[in-house]
């Protein structure tokens, strides 16, 4: 007994010395090893060199993201698209998705800045270029990549269990979700619009996430033959969808008395739905809850 005792001491000691002898510090809260080095999603290999205890985000994902593992703390800097959790808005607004405001961000000497697809490489290289490390976070729209980028961010931040845990609680919800919709009995014809009118019809052609999300939740999107979200007021005619839903950003009674869109038969039968734009159109953790909202729309029997 005493030499099994002893045993275990050994192989205790040699397993701490493994996680804090490869020149890196190891956090205790979630036994992240830093130096981190991290290829992001531009193919940049990119050193962290301690656990970040300030950072930016210049997307609404990544912040949502952030906050969902646990990481609001550090947060320091965010774009003024970001509005959720809603107390981020106490926190300095650098610019926008497209354009952001490189000097505020050197003041406020972030150890990190995660950017999106959306981040310019002449402003990655600006940030860098002013001794800040920067990070692309943005892997694909789908959940699997939802997945992948919590799994990172919470990762780069040492909060790895918290994200593990954000990532099995939606596993769980979509499992849910998919077996409801397995008993459906019909697959109503759908149409999704993110725009309409003068401008074009804009909606979630077959080559967006959104549309595989509707199959997902049992419907026939109608205009799963169109590409980069253009598709035309003749066919959502022709096609007549069971049910139009529309983004939470658009008005509803222009919708339903538009040339073409007025005479469809789901607006005479009042199968008109609006679902909330960032739960679709942002690939966070609340995407499960877009998915929720897409099958009470579709099969509110289930």
């Amino acid at each position: 007994m005493k030499k099994n005792k002893i045993f275990k001491t050994v192989i205790l000691a040699l397993s701490l010395l493994a996680l804090t002898g490869c020149g890196g510090k190891t956090n205790e809260s979630n036994n992240a090893i830093y130096p981190m080095t991290i290829v992001d999603n531009s193919g940049a290999k990119v050193i962290i060199d301690k656990e970040p205890s300030k950072i930016v985000s210049l997307s609404p994902v990544t912040t949502e993201i952030v906050a969902a593992v646990g990481g609001l703390d550090k947060l320091i800097g965010r774009t003024s698209y970001d509005d959720y959790p809603t107390s981020v808005e106490k926190i300095d607004v650098i610019g926008d998705l497209m354009t952001v405001n490189l000097e505020k961000i050197v003041e406020l000497s972030p150890d990190l800045v995660i950017g999106s697809a959306f981040l310019d490489q002449g402003v990655r290289d600006q940030l860098e270029n002013a001794g800040i490390k920067v990070v692309t976070i943005y892997t694909e729209d789908s959940f699997d990549g939802t997945y992948k980028d919590i799994k990172s961010i919470g990762d780069i931040l040492n909060h790895s269990a918290e994200a593990d845990k954000v990532i099995s609680e939606m596993k769980t919800k979509v499992t849910a979700i998919k077996n409801k919709v397995a008993k459906a009995k019909t697959t109503p014809s759908v149409y999704l619009t993110v725009g309409f009118g003068a401008g074009g019809e804009f909606t979630a052609t077959g080559d967006t996430f959104i549309s595989q999300m509707i199959e997902m939740a049992g419907g026939e999107n109608i205009a799963s033959d169109g590409k980069q979200w253009s598709f035309s007021l003749e066919k959502i005619v022709e096609r007549n969808p069971e049910i139009l839903i529309y983004s939470s950003v658009l008005n509803k009674k222009e919708l339903i008395s538009t040339v073409g869109y007025k005479e469809l038969d789901c607006v005479k039968k009042d199968k008109v739905f609006s679902v909330e734009s960032n739960l679709i159109e942002r690939t966070g953790p609340r995407l499960v809850d877009g998915l929720e909202q897409l099958v009470k729309i579709i099969h509110p029997e289930l």
